[in-house]
């Protein structure tokens, strides 16, 4: 899982710095931490939105749990 969301988000925003972490060892609670040029302007919930946009059903399915870290570089 946790391959799966690096590659969609590297997918869905090129040039990002992306860090996912498994928080309880268990596959489904995630941290997710990105630096983004695509967050240059948008408010932090935009930012998320744009987040939870690209991953799409996993999100409340195979991924319980998603604390997000997001900013600008």
């Amino acid at each position: 899982m946790l391959q799966m969301i690096e590659e969609t988000l590297t997918a869905a925003l090129p040039g990002a710095a992306i860090r996912v972490a498994d928080t309880t060892g268990g596959g489904d609670h995630f941290e997710v931490e990105i630096t983004a040029p695509q967050f240059e302007g948008l408010s932090r919930i935009e930012q998320h939105r744009l987040v939870y946009d690209s991953l799409g059903d996993a999100v409340g399915r195979e991924i319980h749990a998603l604390a997000l870290r997001t900013r600008t570089p």
